[in-house]
């Protein structure tokens, strides 16, 4: 069985996973996907054996006509209130301001820019409600638990800021035996797709 395939698995049959992307269909964003903490800790919940519930589902989409952060704020709420799950919404194209970086072209773009290689994989929907996932760096770091710096941060030279982004998120007290690994493994080529379209 491939890696794409024991994600699906992994995922497939899980409620909240089904409800996320059912509700973010929708609103009919652009390019969206949903990344991070949802897809992380359901995964290594049942490979490490313990049940770790997502604190937010990360919604992450590629809109430059409109980039308020007043408008992520409003579709946050609608979502919420529609599903009761706590929708966390950033648009990728304002997003490189808050990072202190140039611009973003693209949702995939963006996510080569996150800080662990295992946030960097996006799972959207498509007509039949099927998820749909896919990866930046390979399914590596979610197959075998590792925080694992992404090469824009280590090119960057921004071990300090991948360091405090695990603090930041109280990463290490949700996963304390999860370890860090500093120094890249893996190219930016892997699994790489150029659009998201659900």
């Amino acid at each position: 069985m491939t890696k794409y395939c024991k994600v699906m698995e992994l995922l497939d049959h899980n409620h909240m996973v089904r409800e996320a992307i059912d509700v973010s269909m929708s609103v009919d964003l652009p390019n969206w996907c949903i990344v991070g903490g949802l897809i992380r800790d359901l995964a290594w919940g049942k490979i490490l054996g313990r049940e770790v519930p997502p604190r937010d589902i990360d919604l992450i989409y590629f809109d430059p006509m409109n980039t308020t952060p007043e408008k992520d704020w409003e579709i946050e709420e609608h979502l919420s209130n529609l599903s009761g799950l706590p929708f966390r919404l950033n648009n990728q194209a304002r997003m490189h301001q808050f990072n202190s970086e140039a611009r973003y072209i693209s949702v995939v773009d963006a996510m080569t820019k996150f800080p662990t290689t295992v946030s960097a994989i996006g799972i959207s929907g498509s007509e039949n409600r099927t998820p749909l996932v896919f990866s930046i760096f390979g399914y590596g770091a979610l197959f075998e638990p590792v925080f694992q710096i992404t090469p824009h941060f280590s090119n960057s030279r921004r071990q300090k800021d991948f360091s405090e982004y695990l603090h930041r998120n109280g990463l290490f007290e949700r996963w304390p035996e999860v370890p860090v690994n500093p120094i890249p493994e893996c190219s930016t080529n892997a699994n790489v797709v150029t659009s998201v379209k659900p």
